[in-house]
């Protein structure tokens, strides 16, 4: 009898791996996404083309336990679930409702980094090595299930989340592909996890308020780990909310933390950051607007400051973020 799995993603991140098992002539049974509504999340994709386009039946669907879901999956006659990026935990009586139960894909080399953001929260700790990690659930803590295969992989000092996005992506593809067949077989490893667990929690948009009073390398590592697809990290200019959506550190003279400072020919500007380091952006959406160069907009004159986080502010990214600090599990992640 052949075995049939469904996919489960709502973002981008699940494209490459659900686009290479079409790729094969190894596509699943049924898709499930998120539904327009959820759209204001990080990352979120439709999947309805690429599931037409290889004749994949597609559920949008907010909570894979509701009654049409479970309904689609007894349906669909499905045995196996793979999860490559949903925020929901999968709950319990669907997976007992499975014949070979459900695997996620998270892009952590768990136990460390068990939660959520782990994209970002690699970027934030400054770990030179990572991995992406298949896995089964099992219905008890999240991320705490069997593991099937870890890919390692190195991370580049200065990449950036959309960098980094694109890459885990593509792993997360080649470690499906390696192993579903014995996923489907019922015959994949599985071995428990080992070692000190640890638990990055949720990221919020306003965590990405930058304080300027910090290091520059701080303030470029903020940035970096913010880039799209998050919401990227943000200074205010009086009523402004000004996202640095890219850029570099300079070594143009600079000035007081949160001043800007002229930074080449014509208009081009950086903002000093608490170490006299200056940072430079390529480019910056203010508000809601879209991304622009920051030459072009006047409002930004040499001299300016950009505003003062409040005290309870800096202190909450001050916990947050806590950059250059780790658990010792995520230490040894460092080269």
């Amino acid at each position: 009898m052949q075995r049939r799995y469904c996919y489960v993603s709502g973002l981008r991140l699940g494209v490459p791996a659900l686009e290479e098992l079409c790729a094969q002539g190894r596509p699943p049974s049924l898709v499930v996404s998120y539904p327009a509504e959820l759209a204001h999340r990080c990352g979120y994709t439709d999947y309805e083309d690429l599931a037409r386009s290889h004749g994949v039946p597609h559920l949008r669907a907010a909570d894979v336990g509701s009654d049409e879901a479970r309904d689609a999956l007894t349906a669909h006659g499905i045995d196996l679930m793979v999860v490559a990026g949903w925020s929901q935990q999968i709950p319990e009586p669907v997976l007992e409702a499975l014949p070979l139960g459900a695997v996620g894909l998270h892009p952590a080399p768990l136990p460390v980094g068990r939660g959520r953001a782990p994209i970002p929260w690699t970027i934030l700790r400054d770990m030179r090595s990572s991995a992406v990690t298949l896995f089964h659930l099992d219905g008890g803590d999240p991320g705490s299930g069997d593991v099937v295969d870890q890919r390692w992989f190195e991370v580049d000092p200065d990449v950036t989340a959309t960098g980094l996005y694109e890459r885990v992506g593509h792993i997360q593809a080649e470690l499906l592909v390696h192993h579903l067949d014995d996923l489907l077989a019922g015959t994949a490893p599985r071995r428990a996890q080992s070692g000190h667990a640890s638990v990055w929690p949720r990221r919020r948009p306003s965590d990405g308020l930058l304080d300027l009073s910090a290091a520059g390398r701080d303030v470029d590592r903020m940035v970096r780990a913010l880039a799209e697809p998050y919401p990227g990290a943000f200074v205010m200019f009086g009523d402004a909310r000004v996202t640095l959506c890219d850029g570099t550190l300079s070594d143009v003279p600079g000035g007081a933390p949160g001043e800007i400072v002229s930074a080449g020919p014509g208009r081009a500007w950086g903002v000093t950051c608490g170490d006299g380091t200056v940072f430079v952006p390529g480019s910056v959406r203010v508000d809601e607007g879209v991304r622009a160069d920051p030459a072009s907009l006047a409002m930004f004159r040499p001299g300016a400051f950009f505003d003062e986080p409040a005290p309870h502010m800096v202190d909450d990214q001050g916990r947050a973020v806590v950059p250059g600090q780790a658990s010792a599990a995520d230490a040894l992640l460092r080269a």
